[in-house]
Formats: structure tokens, sequence, C-alpha cells
């Protein structure tokens, strides 16, 4: 079955969330949330759910919600600040059921996204996961593979799966030999050392009313891989608003965070912040390139925001120097340090 705003109250009703005499008064409330999955915020007297369901039946739709499921099931109990509550999973109707976060603000509607606190905040938490899921327990259990978009210079020219934007942004990807290059670079130095988010972008990210706790939601392509991918998804994201509305979010008020970010990550880690955060620069050029081709999913022609994202991603393959300056503002403060990132 499929749940829709008028069948999930029966839903749950089944499944004692909730009780009739509260749904008769009024205490029954429905609000969809756009997301790659069914998402369904339901308030119920009280108690507030997300429930959660996979888009289609087919295999990785329901891959991907089992996939967090899974993780849900290893992982709640360890990282009970970082992890919202997971109630149950219905695995024939692929559907999780988990805690609303009332009075959370996801990052990217956050009035205080680009304070270096925040980017501070970021780094610490997502070090931190990265430092103690890096044991290795967890490979066999969420086994990875290197991202697809590291490849896409060697994407065929046409292909039924993709959108016609999709083909043309491929097409242009391999008229400049420094994409490939590049691509080829990244593909080499892939090192899985943890178990990453693979998705850990601003609107994944959601923050406490006193600004002292981060907790990361969509957990759906958690795998064993290189952390550095993490902290690109999450570089990107920052950098997308640049790019998509440049003249409402200047880069100079983005970079304070991003600095941040970058050395508490290294610190938690206790990684050499210079040579970090120029890998990671890099990394976050083909973040632009997968978040160019995901925007043109159904668009028939490439559009302008794909295109600037491709010009972004080749001037960090091409001009790394630029990169460091321009987008993230080198250098960077560390604690007790000063160093560049280039």
């Amino acid at each position: 079955m499929f749940l829709t705003e008028a069948n999930v109250l029966y839903y749950l009703l089944e499944r004692q969330y909730g009780d009739a005499d509260t749904a008769v008064s009024g205490g029954f409330s429905v609000l969809p949330l756009t997301r790659r999955n069914r998402n369904l915020h339901v308030t119920f007297g009280k108690r507030e759910y997300l429930v959660k369901q996979a888009k289609g039946w087919h295999s990785s739709a329901r891959g991907s919600v089992e996939r967090e499921a899974a993780f849900y099931r290893q992982q709640v109990e360890r990282w009970p600040y970082l992890l919202p509550r997971c109630y149950s999973y219905d695995p024939p109707n692929s559907i999780l059921v988990f805690e609303f976060l009332s009075g959370h603000t996801d990052l990217y509607d956050a009035p205080d996204r680009f304070a270096p606190e925040t980017g501070r905040l970021c780094g610490e938490v997502m070090g931190n996961f990265h430092r103690e899921m890096a044991s290795g327990e967890m490979a066999s259990v969420f086994a990875g593979s290197i991202p697809w978009s590291l490849s896409m210079h060697e994407a065929l020219d046409q292909t039924t799966e993709a959108s016609e934007g999709q083909n043309e942004l491929i097409r242009l990807v391999k008229t400049y030999p420094e994409f490939a290059r590049g691509l080829d670079r990244l593909r080499a130095e892939w090192r899985e050392d943890t178990v990453t988010h693979g998705d850990w972008k601003l609107e994944n990210c959601l923050i406490g009313a006193d600004r002292s706790r981060l907790r990361v939601i969509d957990w759906e392509f958690v795998s064993w891989g290189d952390s550095i991918w993490d902290v690109s998804a999450l570089l990107q994201s920052y950098w997308n608003l640049w790019i998509r509305w440049p003249g409402e979010f200047a880069i100079e008020a983005i970079q304070p965070a991003l600095r941040a970010f970058l050395s508490a990550y290294a610190e938690s880690r206790g990684w050499e912040p210079a040579e970090f955060a120029a890998r990671a620069i890099r990394f976050a050029g083909a973040r632009m390139l997968q978040t160019a081709f995901e925007t043109l999913e159904e668009g028939e022609e490439i559009t302008s925001e794909a295109v600037r994202l491709m010009q972004g991603s080749l001037h960090v393959f091409t001009r790394p120097e630029w990169a460091a300056e321009q987008l993230i503002g080198a250098p960077f403060e560390r604690t007790g340090a000063r160093c560049t990132t280039n």
C-alpha cells in the first residue's frame, strides 16, 4: 500500500500510534514534506511523527529505505544525540516511522547557518562520528563503492535512463579533458576509512533551538566509504546557495562557516588542516557535477544553474588556489594555529 494524506490515519491507528478520539476531536493533522521519498509529518495530539515510505516499488527505492532501517537497528542506541528515534519499520510496505524533531530547524533554512559557531558545530559532530565509526566493524554490513559521479566523464553520451538535460551535461563534461584528469585523480585517491552518511548536506542537518545540538537525518545512502565524501557534501551544499542565488548570498558571507567547519573537522580527526582542506575542496568540485546532474533529472535541456555548477567544478579542478581563496577564503583559522589551504 502507498500512504497518502487520506489513509495514513488508518495506518497509524491500526498500529496504535494514536487513538480515534484524538483524531475525531481535531487533534490529527498531516503535512506532506518534499523529500526523495514519501514523507509525511503527522501530528496526533501531543505526539508528532515523521512517516517515510519508499516512493516506488523498484529495488533501488525499497533498498535505500531498508538500508536506513538497518542502520537504525544497529546504531540508534549508540547515537541517541545524533539520530532521531525510529519507532518501527514495516518491510512489506517500505515504511519507517520516526519521531518528528519538533523545535529543530534544518540548516538550509536556519538564519544563523553562516555563523562560525554553526560551522564549528557541524565540523565537530561530523568529525566525531567519522572518528568513532572508523573501526571497520561496519564495513561488511554497509559495503560501499566509489561514487558514480567520479566516472561521469566515462558515461555514455546518450542513455535512456538519463534525461535529455543530463545527457547534454555528460556530453559537455566529456569535451573538457580537465574533468577527466580531475575525476580520475579523485578515484585514485579514494580511501575507505569509516561509515559515511552519503548525503550530509544542509537540508539533512537539524539544529536544536539552543544551537548546541545537531541531528542528522535521511541515512538512506549510509555506507563504508571515504569520510571526505561527507565533508565535500556539506561544502558543496553551502556553495550551492551562492551559485544559485549570487545576488542574495555572497560567498564572503558564507566563508566564515566553511572555515570554522573545516578547522573543527580537521581538529576532531587529528589531521593536518591544509592538506585535508585542499583534498576536501577538490572532492567538493566533483560534488558540484553530481548536483548539476541531479538538478536535471527531469530536464529536457541543460539549465543555467547546471552550467554554473559545471563551471564552478571546472575552476576547482583547474585552479585549486583560486578555489581555496575564493570559495573558502584562505587562510582559515584553526585553534592555536593559522594555516593555508593551498
